[in-house]
């Protein structure tokens, strides 16, 4: 491996390149079903945790409130997402519909495949490691 020079000592620049490479890889596997690695993982998370608050669900993406709005509008229109507001409060709670599960269990061998690659690739250790790298981070997730 070359040393970094130049730009390529940035860390941001890295990681977004980095970024780039696997939303690639995952969105040519997801693209079976018309979904993207942003999408799937939204989906997955409600999958897991039920309803969450926008505000929660936010956090956990390390997104921004009105981006996830944004990002949820076409997972609404396909089905696969509910919003519902309660009866106290301007916030509003978000949550996987049935079609919504169906295309988490539709997707997760695609998401494997994707996973299996990468892991081909670079070597399932060293992809251990980088994740949890990533992971020991907490830079909000």
């Amino acid at each position: 491996m070359m040393t970094p020079t130049g730009p390529n000592l940035c860390y941001a620049l890295a990681a977004r390149k980095q970024a780039r490479y696997l939303s690639r890889l995952y969105d040519s596997k997801l693209a079976a079903l018309g979904l993207s690695i942003s999408q799937f993982s939204i989906l997955t998370l409600l999958d897991t945790h039920g309803r969450l608050k926008l505000a929660a669900l936010a956090e956990m993406l390390i997104m921004e409130r009105t981006s996830l709005v944004r990002a949820l509008k076409p997972l609404q229109a396909a089905g696969y997402v509910l919003t519902e507001r309660p009866d106290r409060g301007r916030s509003f709670d978000v949550l996987l519909s049935a079609a919504g599960r169906d295309a988490v269990a539709q997707g997760v061998p695609l998401w494997s495949q994707a996973q299996a690659e990468f892991e081909q690739e670079i070597g399932r250790e060293r992809a251990v490691q980088q994740r949890n790298e990533i992971l020991a981070l907490h830079v909000g997730g």
